[in-house]
Parts: C-alpha cells; structure tokens; sequence
C-alpha cells in the first residue's frame, strides 16, 4: 500500500457498522486491556464519549484502518484520550496527528482546556507522536497496565494560554494564524491562536470552523497564501480567501474600488466640513469596522470587496480619485493605537452578533433571517418573523433578523434564512451566493433562486420530464403572430421573472397578444405563454426537503383571475381568501404532484401552486421562498411549522 493512499482517508464519526472493523484493529493492535464489541457499542451510545474513525474505503465498503476515542466528564475542562489505534499498514502516513488533531477539536468544542491520555511506557512510536505535538508527562503509573506494564500519563493544554478559555463556546473554536506566537499582540478570547507552521502541518481541518489568517505576507504562494488556499480545502471558513488576496493585485479590481470609493471618501470628508487637503494619509478597515464613523460605510464596502481582516485604504489628496490604493498590511504594521482598534474589531468579529447571555446555555447556532422591513408583499409578515426566531430559541438556536446592509456580517452566522422576495439581479441571490461559498446552509439556495424564479426554465423543466402543466411555449418577438394561431385565447403571458403575480397578463385575442407582447418584449427577451385554466382557487402546497408540511387553497380576488389584484398606483393591492388543511386532508393527487415538480428543483423549501381540473392536477408554478404567514399556512401546524423549516435548516449545519 502507498502513501499516495493517505489521500482517500476521511476522518468521520464512528458507526455500529464500523464494529467490525473497531474490534479487528483492537486485536491487532493490543495483546492486553483491549476494548470489547459491547464497550464499543456503549461509548457509541454514550453523549460523554466521542468515537472517531480514519475511514479508506468509500459509502458502499467502508474500511477502519485507525480509530480514536475521546471522553468527556461533567464539571471538568480535561478531556481524556482513552485510546488511538491505527493499522500496521497505515503507520506512518500522518494518520495519529489527524485523528489526534480530530479528538482535540473535539475535545475544544466541548469547552474542554486540557487533554490527558496514558501510554505504555514501553510504547517510544506512540510516546514520540503526542510529545511531538506539544503532550507533556505529568505522572507515573506503575503497573498500571493489565499484566503489570508501567504507564506514563501525558497532558496537553488546547489553548496558548488560560487567558484564552471560554468553555461557553460551544460550536468550536475559531482559529488565528500568526507567523510567530510574539506576533500577538492583542489579547483573544473563544479562539486558539496557532503558528503558520503548524496549521500547514495539520492533515485535518474543522469542517465550518473560523480561521483567521493573519499572516505577514499575503503574496501569492507565500505561508499566508497557502494557509488561506488549506483552510478552503479543509471546508474551513477562512478570512481572507484565497481569491481575495488574488483580487487585491489584479490592477482592474483595484481601479474599480478606487472609482466607486473616491467619491464616497470625498463626500464623507464635506460631511465633516473637510476638504480632500485635509484628508488624512489613509483609512484602516478591522473586519469593515473604521476608527472613525464618518468613514464607516467606506469601511463597509471596501470589505465587501476585500474580505480582509485588516485593509488599509491609502489616500492621495492631489488626485481627482482620492483613493490611491487598498492593500492588506499585517498586524505587525500597526502602532500601539491602531491596535487598540484593531483588538476591539477582532472580539467583535469572533463574537459575531450575539448578545451576551447571563447564566444562559450558549446557543448551538446562530440563525440569520433575512428581510426587508419595508417590503409591501413579504413573504412573511411580522409576526411569521418573530415565530421565526422563537422556533430557534425552541430548538436551542438564536435567530437574528438581519437586512440588506448586514452582507458584510454573513460570515459570522451558521444558517441563512432569506424571507425577502428573491430575485437573481438582487442582493438576496448575493446573500444566498455568498452563503454557500462560506460553507453556510442557506434557504433559499442560489440553485432554487435560479431554478424557480425563471419561467423559462421552469417552463422546460415540466415539460421534460412530463409534469402535467398547462399547455405552454417559450418564445421571442419574431414568434408573436406564430404563438397567436397556435394558441386558444385567453391565454396568460408572463414574463421570466415576475412574482406575487407581478409580470402576468391575461391576454385576450391574437391581437392583444401582440399589443401586450411587444410591450412586455421590451424588458425580456423572452416569454411565457402559457393555456389558461380557468378555476377559483389555486393549491398552494408546501414542500421542505422532499416532504409536504402545508396545504392552502388561494382563491382567487374578488372580481380578478389571480390570487393578488395589483392597482394601478402599483403599490396598493387586494388578495383573495385562503383555507389551510391538514396535508392528509389534501386530495393524494395534488400532493404528489407538487412533490413530484419540487424535487426537481432541490430539498429546499417550495411552494408548488397546481390547479385541480377535470384532466387532474396542473403544475402553475413552483415557488422558491414560499409565503409563511401567521394565521394562513401555519393554520395547521402552528408553531410546529416553524420549527420543522428552523430544524431543516439546522440539519445542515456541518458538524465536526
């Protein structure tokens, strides 16, 4: 076997299907004290225990060639290694400091300080691994082991110093890269501050966990480079990434900053009764945070731009384009009241946004909730909102309504829910974007946005795989004539990407069709026409990961063809009534159809509208960010609507 090898290796949590293979590497490991299938079976079972695996086969032939077990106590920050094996043919390929890595995380996560294990004396292969990484020895053991072998017992603190304990962080703790230890100069607390070396040594990441590189040298292929290129690699969400310390050299980036920067900088010194003379010789930006608040949005987006901790905005008061240039210096460059400033930044972007609890169980994630709280047709109303976020406080979480301006505050959740009307030229299919790119679950994911928001593409998407919809066609304006002989009247147009039944005419003969295409043509390329199909309500049946959770009959306004009647003002509007039923209630048909179109669009959340008729169901449409009313679709369910969608999002949250 090879070392190239080492590369197909996971390291996961164990699982009784791996007692095979746990109780086959005791026997081939130890002669003595070993570890029985029922042990096995009970640390699975037991919540003070934490059982690992180095896995080298695949989902279908699962092989454990190596295995660490960690246990917890209650009211103590040691953690104990109970026992690490690892297969003959595997020793030495790096193995021991992945899983050893692996049960320190674990251990970390927990709120655990300090972590002990013992060893035969006798064992120099094993005693050389945990001394190389930094396990000191604290006791003797005679005859400690069965058959009276001598043991040693070796501790470990997790953290550079005490100073930098917070057992209250209880979702893993971030992780700082300094070149040298001396380069700390700030105080931390929650994080673990590591050496360069020793992080590009590491074979194992945290999925999800923080990382901050604040490396000397961002230069490309430098030490700070690469820690930025394996954190991403690792599933590890790392400022800056890799393609930001690329994007602050590309000349055409920089020019662009510059352009939308410099009147900014110009219009907040006039603000201040200063002129471009006056400036000063630059700006520094802690994690979008300014010293000065008059600079504070400048600080915002540049941010936005170049995810940095620390950007450095140098100023030419002579050029017409003020901002001469954005670097990214290290913590070394900053004096001792730069630093004051950049500390404060630095505990405020570790905390993130959440509020300091008194005696309270820190929550396992932080939710945010996306919304625009001027939005005239939201998806979801207040007190939706607010059930929201009780949902997560049900379920051990925090949720947090945040708006468009909080983009540059993504990073420091763990979940997005986006409960503003998507559309793909808006900043909620960027939230959702960067979302996925910081490794955060999201609803709505960018895939649903663009999958469901475009009528073209859903349009196709039925028709392929033979979902029954009304008779429909995708054309241009050189089709117009072409579509009205092919098509009975009335028909309904719609263009792309109309929602709330914006963008949706009703078209009443060959001729209207041309007068209200031509119109509507000259803000798309295309369009939908699609059969009309007269009824006085429309199913709404919701759909989250592959499972109805609602059933809503929309009917129609009063006196209109569609559920929402738009006036003329365009702001003012009228909806018809609703009825929510038990899912079960709903006819079998209905529901497995609206299944059937969401699962083509993903395991998100949906709103699949299908009409009842004569000829059975008809897809309309499936929705991405569905309504979540209080009082409509949560009729049923109730508060159990809330937390099912909360739990769904929390699901997908990574673990280590």
């Amino acid at each position: 076997m090879t070392s190239t090898q080492t590369a197909t290796v996971i390291i996961r949590n164990a699982v009784r299907a791996d007692l095979d293979g746990l109780c086959a590497l005791e026997v081939g490991n130890f002669e003595s004290d070993m570890i029985s299938r029922a042990s096995f079976s009970r640390f699975l079972r037991q919540a003070s225990a934490r059982l690992l695996v180095a896995d080298a086969g695949d989902a279908d032939h699962p092989d454990v060639v190596g295995y660490g077990l960690l246990l917890l106590r209650a009211n103590t920050v040691t953690a104990r290694i109970y026992s690490l094996a690892i297969t003959q043919e595997w020793r030495g390929k790096g193995l021991g400091t992945q899983l050893l890595a692996g049960l320190e995380n674990l251990a970390m996560d927990a709120g655990c300080s300090r972590i002990r294990l013992e060893v035969r004396a006798t064992n120099e292969t094993a005693r050389n691994l945990y001394e190389r990484h930094g396990y000191t020895r604290v006791a003797d053991l005679p005859r400690y082991y069965e058959g009276g072998g001598d043991g040693i017992r070796l501790e470990h603190a997790l953290y550079d110093s005490e100073s930098m304990v917070n057992p209250a962080v209880a979702t893993g703790a971030p992780l700082i890269l300094v070149d040298r230890l001396s380069d700390q100069r700030f105080a931390v607390s929650g994080a673990r501050v590591m050496r360069v070396r020793d992080y590009l040594a590491l074979d194992h990441g945290v999925r999800n966990r923080r990382v901050i590189n604040l490396c000397q040298s961002y230069e490309y292929l430098s030490r700070g480079y690469y820690c930025s290129l394996l954190a991403a690699a690792r599933a590890e969400r790392v400022i800056p990434e890799a393609d930001v310390l690329l994007n602050l050299n590309w000349k055409r980036l920089q020019k662009t900053a510059r352009a939308e920067l410099s009147p900014q900088i110009i219009e907040a010194l006039e603000k201040s009764g200063k002129t471009p003379d006056q400036a000063p010789d630059y700006i520094d930006v802690y994690f979008g945070r300014t010293a000065n608040k008059k600079f504070r949005q400048i600080g915002e987006r540049a941010f936005d731009q170049f995810r940095c901790p620390i950007l450095r905005l140098h100023l030419n008061p002579q050029d017409r384009k003020i901002l001469r240039e954005i670097e990214a210096p290290s913590v070394r460059q900053l004096d001792d009241s730069n630093l004051a400033e950049f500390e404060t930044a630095l505990r405020a972007y570790l905390r993130g946004r959440v509020r300091k609890q008194d005696n309270a169980t820190p929550p396992t994630a932080l939710v945010a909730i996306l919304h625009d709280p001027d939005e005239v047709l939201p998806p979801s109303d207040k007190e939706a909102l607010a059930n929201f976020v009780q949902a997560a406080s049900d379920l051990g979480a925090k949720a947090e309504l945040i708006t468009a301006k909080d983009f540059h505050h993504l990073s420091e959740f763990d979940a997005l829910l986006i409960r503003e009307t998507t559309a793909l030229d808006h900043h909620t299919y960027r939230f959702a974007k960067r979302a996925v790119k910081e490794g955060i679950p999201v609803i709505d994911d960018p895939d649903s946005m663009l999958r469901c928001t475009n009528k073209v593409y859903l349009a196709e998407l039925l028709r392929t795989h033979r979902i029954p919809a009304p008779k429909s066609a995708i054309f241009d304006k050189r089709r117009i004539a072409e579509i009205g002989r092919q098509f009975s009247f009335p028909s309904v147009l719609k263009v792309p990407d109309g929602c709330f039944s914006r963008g949706v005419r009703k078209v009443k003969s060959p001729e209207h069709l041309a007068e209200v295409a031509t119109e509507m043509f000259k803000n798309s390329e295309l369009l939908v026409i699609q059969e009309y199909v007269e009824t006085t309500f429309d199913w709404r049946i919701g759909v989250l990961g592959g499972e109805a959770i609602f059933a809503s009959r929309y009917f129609m306004a009063p006196g209109h063809w569609q559920i929402v009647k738009h006036e003329d003002d365009g702001k003012s509007f009228e909806e018809g009534g609703f009825e929510t039923l038990p899912v079960e209630d709903a006819p079998a048909d209905i529901v497995a159809t609206a299944l059937a179109s969401a699962r083509l669009m993903g395991d998100g959340l949906y709103g699949v509208d299908v009409k009842e008729t004569p000829h059975g169901p008809m897809v309309i449409e499936v929705n991405d960010n569905p309504n979540i009313d209080a009082g409509v679709e949560d009729v049923v369910l109730g508060m159990d609507l809330y937390r099912r969608i909360i739990a769904h999002l929390l699901g997908k949250i990574a673990r280590p």
